[in-house]
């Protein structure tokens, strides 16, 4: 028994030895166990699979809002692929996003809202936004918050290694209803802004989860066409992929904006999936690392 605990607390420490923390991240970390988290469900259904990661509580205010979010990373591989994931009731994009930190190293960033899409009201994907005048524009952000889209962005580059793009993860209700946000999204519709572009004729058998309008791949810029290279890549691999154009003046303060008008980058990618279909979202991703590796 004494041989167990000793080698059982020699793992932890070596885990712990493996977390490291950058100086400019760590004040902003709770002093919080994995054990201490299993209150969120999140936790729960992943907890084995976590215990091999580094886990923390990023916090901070700003405003009326306390923010509270999940930073796991891979202790193996702390720099790499690295998602955000903003919204707290898309579950299978959790799953998803511990599955590709265990896989590929890097890590990801998840906003915790007690299971709920919104934080105290505010959407967080639609929270990047620095200055009174860009709230003004994004309708959805109700105050600005250049502490928030500093502090998200600083994780995020600290850990996404040199070369990859932005990404998120995100899951949405079956269908489209047209309304945007989880309802929303589907590769049968577009609009002034957002362009569809189908895959199916490059979707296999083994794959057919891709045929999903659900399943989808988004990318951003500022032309009114993708980057034809870009977007042949992704169809080729049975993505299918919406390209969003961005333009200052219908900002919508959504980490893709941010990504192109404050960060002037367009390698940025989110892959969408249906809410409970982590297997399709799993192969996306698998595709995705493929095209960038």
């Amino acid at each position: 028994m004494r041989y167990i605990i000793i080698t059982l607390l020699l793992t932890i420490y070596s885990l712990e030895a493996r977390c490291n923390i950058p100086n400019d991240i760590r004040p902003l970390l709770e002093n919080s166990s994995l054990n201490s988290l299993k209150k969120h469900s999140d936790i729960r259904r992943n907890f084995n699979a976590l215990k091999n990661l580094c886990v923390n509580v990023v916090s901070f205010k700003e405003g009326k809002y306390r923010w509270r979010m999940l930073l796991v990373t891979n202790p193996k591989q702390q720099k790499g692929a690295f998602y955000f994931l903003p919204h707290d009731d898309e579950n299978s994009a959790f799953d998803s996003a511990v599955y590709a930190t265990l896989k590929y190293g890097g890590g990801f960033l998840a906003v915790m809202a007690n299971n709920k899409r919104y934080f105290n009201g505010q959407d967080p994907n639609r929270n990047f936004g620095d200055t009174k005048r860009t709230a003004k524009i994004c309708r959805q952000q109700h105050y600005p918050a250049p502490k928030y889209s500093q502090i998200v962005f600083d994780i995020i580059d600290t850990y996404r290694g040199r070369g990859f793009p932005y990404m998120a993860l995100h899951n949405n209700k079956n269908g489209h209803s047209g309304n945007g946000g989880s309802g929303g999204v589907s590769i049968l519709t577009s609009s002034r802004v957002v362009k569809s572009y189908p895959a199916h004729k490059n979707i296999t058998k083994k794959d057919r989860g891709l045929r999903d309008e659900d399943s989808l791949v988004y990318i951003a810029g500022f032309s009114k066409t993708p980057n034809r290279a870009k977007l042949q890549s992704l169809l080729n691999e049975g993505l299918n992929t919406r390209y969003e154009i961005i333009n200052k003046s219908y900002n919508d303060c959504s980490l893709s904006n941010y990504v192109v008008l404050n960060k002037n980058s367009t390698n940025y990618y989110n892959i969408e999936s249906q809410h409970r279909d982590s297997k399709t979202q799993k192969i996306m991703i698998d595709k995705i690392m493929g095209l960038i590796k």
